[in-house]
């Protein structure tokens, strides 16, 4: 009969970590080194949360058979269709969906993330200014450069906002986009007020139910179209929906009644990718500085280098192993991390805390053996938790898809490289900074400097 895994590392055992300090550090350099060497190369493979791209609510029926599959494929070939490319799409994700509103439960939503975020060329946006110019002289006319195919039209003077939105759908029409949506600053401001109102409603009324909500609402979009007819303005914004607008056409195509809308489109432009990017990057160090804050606190000086030298390292090589494999680094990727950190320093704060308590108990035994009897002790602890957590991320891993396996993903090397850190990087550091330590705290004894020895006595 096969013995128990417990018993792989019986108690009272004690394995010399130390004495494989120098071997496993050369090989965790040397990991690290080939990471920043390919984060400097390679870099990051950035998913549409860091590149940019579009994010697509669709509907169907409820009783509808439409697969992620199949939205999928459909996404594929209408990019490649739309692009004129016989290539690689991109990066297409398809999650199913729920909004959260109370339309929500009258058919199957689905989320849709392609890194396509215009199909308006830059001769199209040319010719639709020129023709913006012609028809509204004197204005001043800007596009967007990235995201949302956005115009903006600033009149010399007001006018008529209802005449004005006429016109310039017209106007578009007539250049190829029939569909547009036009905003005035003035109806910005109306629509606020609409919703204050709404929720002034509310609050008096109490809970509204759906249909007296959606009653409510009707009756406000009337009231701004009539108002709108009556105000004047110089500020107006046109956003063309030429991608919402031709997907839709295909939805319908391919799904005919299945298919019920395209409930909303999201650009994220490459600017606002690249600020998240540099966001979340910040967001890890701020965490990882909270966390050898709290090293410091909860122990004593010597212990926050093995801390901040095991975090750095996990962290560096789960990044490295995305940009070497060049899997899709997303916001999710970002939780990821900051959930290894924090696995990786618990297992390295139960390390330190049995090496604090063999000091207090064995005050007068080698600090080397004090180091090898707490991860020796603890090992049993650290090796079961790892293999635990490993085999539920594993399955995450195998039976996920999208976003949510990249995830996995990370989370395996993560716990792999975490649990190697806490034995081999974290208490050998630890050893090292206490002999710094006591070689001070010697040498101020030797000179009788009273302050200095105080200073080090921790």
């Amino acid at each position: 009969m096969s013995k128990p895994f417990r018993e792989f590392f019986p108690p009272g055992r004690v394995y010399d970590f130390v004495g494989a300090s120098r071997i496993f550090g050369a090989f965790s350099a040397a990991v690290v080194l080939i990471s920043l060497v390919s984060l400097a190369i390679l870099g990051f493979n950035r998913g549409i949360d860091f590149k940019g791209g579009t994010k697509i609510i669709v509907s169907f029926k409820e009783d509808s058979a439409v697969s992620r599959d199949a939205l999928r494929s459909l996404l594929d070939g209408f990019i490649k269709k739309a692009t004129g490319s016989a290539g690689d799409s991109g990066q297409i994700e398809v999650q199913e969906f729920s909004t959260g509103t109370a339309r929500s439960s009258d058919g199957k939503d689905f989320l849709l993330l392609t890194e396509l975020t215009s199909l308006v060329t830059q001769a199209q946006k040319d010719k639709v200014l020129a023709a913006l110019g012609a028809a509204f002289a004197g204005a001043r006319l800007e596009s967007a450069t990235q995201g949302e195919d956005v115009f903006y039209v600033a009149l010399p003077a007001l006018a008529n906002v209802d005449e004005t939105y006429k016109k310039l759908e017209k106007l578009f029409a007539d250049n190829g986009f029939p569909s547009i949506k036009t905003y005035s600053e003035v109806q910005r401001q109306l629509e606020i007020n609409n919703f204050r109102t709404l929720q002034m409603v509310a609050e008096e009324d109490g809970e509204l139910t759906p249909e007296a909500l959606a009653e409510r609402e009707q009756a406000q979009a009337a009231q701004l179209v009539e108002e709108l007819k009556k105000r004047t303005d110089d500020q107006f914004t046109i956003k063309v929906e030429e991608f919402k607008a031709k997907l839709t056409g295909e939805m319908k195509t391919q799904f005919g009644a299945e298919f019920l809308a395209v409930r909303e489109a999201t650009i994220i432009s490459p600017a606002v990718a690249s600020d998240l990017l540099n966001q979340g990057l910040v967001a890890i160090l701020y965490a990882l500085i909270g966390i050898v804050v709290y090293i410091a606190l909860r122990f004593d000086m010597r212990f926050a280098p093995g801390a901040i030298v095991a975090l750095s390292h996990d962290v560096i090589i789960v990044i490295g192993c995305f940009s070497l494999a060049q899997v899709k680094f997303t916001m999710p990727i970002i939780a990821a991390i900051l959930t290894i950190a924090g696995y990786s320093i618990n297992d390295t704060i139960v390390v330190f805390d049995r090496i604090r308590e063999l000091i207090e108990k064995y005050p007068k035994a080698k600090m080397v053996d004090i180091v090898n009897n707490a991860v020796s002790q603890t090992l049993s602890r650290t090796i079961l938790t790892s293999v635990t957590t490993q085999m539920a991320v594993i399955a995450i891993f195998l039976l996920g898809g999208g976003l949510i396996r990249d995830f996995a993903f990370a989370m395996t090397v993560g716990l792999i490289v975490g649990t190697y850190s806490s034995i081999f990087i974290a208490s050998p550091i630890f050893l090292w900074t206490d002999r710094q330590f006591e070689r001070r705290r010697a040498a101020a004894r030797a000179t009788g400097d009273a302050q200095a020895v105080a200073r080090t006595d921790l």
